[in-house]
């Protein structure tokens, strides 16, 4: 929904999608009444409303009066004819507005293309409501290069409250709540302007380790956590929540699946420059055209990349068949972080991790820049899907254990070209793959090579009725030869 400006357009317009018309009450000088919400089309979304459209719409803050009798004042907009209209919040609730809030945002809109992100401007904002700060961090997010200061007005205390007790969760088998910081204020929706699959997953996770939660639940929630973590520019979060972030992300990284994973994160965030983080990547850059330059002579590419991080090995070779091969072995025997329960949460249940290989074509976003591009989290937080940079390719590659290690081996078409292999992604258990397209799951079912028809119904036919797993193993089980 870019604002293109100019006089066609209004320069102030909603920063919700929901709005109510300003009612005159019938004692002078008493707070006005709302009107219906988008005058009784809640379905519609103000902020592309013709209405607004026109040139003379002005920002301004209007005393409503609350279905409890007290009065409040608002976010507003006041129409070229005079009538208000109030901006309300996703319960339907007046927007709040200080006394110099509206004048605020005013400037904002004002300057959209370039916002203001001075500390006079981010400690001004940081003072008005929640609901105000989220709706115009998210509309500038949307439509605007944000500068990453003006996301630190959001209450981050709540999410470093949430990830000091998450890892004091898992440093102590049994801790004593009353040594646990108290929750300071529900996560909710209201970080996602700044970063996605961050508060969601850390809530519950936090969540699940203080009531122990039963069932599977805990390599969702961290792998969706992890994801989070790889695709938010570390910029947007303040220094101390950078910290307590990468503190919690070493302590799921005990458990030896997610260890790579947790290891880069907290790189990223302990040093936040652009390629923080960048020797401990799990990438390989190679080129599927070498066969066609050997036959005058030796390769000029790499047909086989080895690539190592502590517990992580593995070789990526590029085949003289138009074929890329992975192999990956991860170590789960050795020592864990001393009284850490990260390395014991997950249930039987959830199955053998899946672990995402990325083919990305050479010149295309990779790594946490294609991340942050769309690969979403996992679970509930925002479901595990998409592929991430624009023509790239992602299979999921079965661990199976294999003695005092896991193995997992894929075989794919190569691109044409160079292209990168990425293996920096978390591992994700085969339950929670439940929002990747079953076109997804086929092609990795295929990649498996390894992996036959009768270990593929174990794991599958326990799963929900409903999972996408079950179509891609019909479907792959029909292409096998009698």
């Amino acid at each position: 929904m870019p604002r293109t400006g100019g006089d066609a357009h209004s320069v102030h317009r909603p920063l919700s999608g929901w709005v109510a018309r300003l009612k005159p009450d019938d004692t002078p000088g008493a707070p006005g009444l709302l009107g219906p919400i988008n005058d009784g089309d809640e379905r519609a979304d103000a902020r592309i409303s013709a209405r607004f459209l026109t040139p003379g719409w002005t920002r301004t803050a209007a005393e409503v009066q609350q279905p409890t009798g007290d009065p409040v004042r608002a976010l507003a907009l006041r129409a070229p004819d005079d009538s208000l209209v109030v901006e309300l919040d996703d319960r339907g609730a007046p927007v709040e507005v200080s006394a110099t809030g509206a004048e605020l945002v005013a400037r904002f809109e004002e300057r959209w293309t370039a916002p203001p992100a001075d500390t006079a401007t981010v400690e001004r904002l940081t003072g008005e409501s929640l609901e105000l700060r989220y709706f115009l961090l998210h509309r500038l997010d949307l439509e605007t290069a944000t500068p990453a200061a003006l996301f630190h007005c959001l209450p981050w205390h709540r999410v470093e409250t949430a990830a000091r007790a998450t890892s004091a969760l898992l440093d102590e088998i049994s801790p004593p709540s009353a040594t646990l910081p108290a929750p300071d204020g529900p996560l909710r929706h209201w970080f996602t302007p700044a970063a996605t699959s961050l508060a969601g997953p850390l809530s519950v996770l936090e969540s699940g380790l203080r009531t122990r939660r039963p069932g599977p639940w805990f390599g969702r929630e961290t792998s969706a956590l992890l994801s989070g973590l790889l695709a938010a520019d570390p910029h947007r979060l303040p220094p101390s929540t950078r910290a307590a972030l990468a503190g919690l992300a070493l302590r799921i990284g005990a458990d030896p699946v997610l260890h790579h994973s947790a290891r880069l994160a907290a790189a990223r965030l302990s040093a936040p420059e652009p390629r923080a983080g960048e020797h401990l990547a799990l990438m390989a850059r190679l080129d599927s055209t070498f066969v066609l330059r050997a036959a005058g002579g030796e390769p000029d590419g790499p047909m086989s990349v080895s690539l190592g991080q502590e517990r992580v090995e593995a070789e990526v070779t590029v085949t003289r068949g138009g074929r890329v091969t992975v192999e990956m072995e991860i170590e789960t025997g050795g020592p864990e972080t001393s009284g850490s329960r990260a390395g014991h949460q997950r249930n039987a249940a959830e199955g053998p991790a899946c672990y995402p290989v990325r083919l990305v074509p050479a010149g295309v976003a990779s790594g946490e820049e294609g991340r942050a591009a769309g690969t979403g989290g996992t679970g509930a937080a925002g479901g595990t899907g998409g592929t991430g940079a624009a023509g790239s390719v992602r299979y999921w590659m079965l661990l199976d254990r294999t003695g005092p290690v896991l193995y997992g081996r894929i075989a794919v078409p190569a691109p044409t070209g160079g292209f990168d292999v990425d293996l920096d992604g978390p591992p994700v258990p085969l339950l929670f793959l439940d929002r990747v397209p079953a076109a997804e799951l086929l092609a990795s079912l295929r990649a498996n090579e390894l992996i036959g028809p009768m270990r593929w119904h174990e794991l599958v036919d326990v799963l929900p009725p409903r999972h996408p797993a079950h179509a891609a193993l019909a479907t792959y089980e029909e292409e096998l030869p009698p």
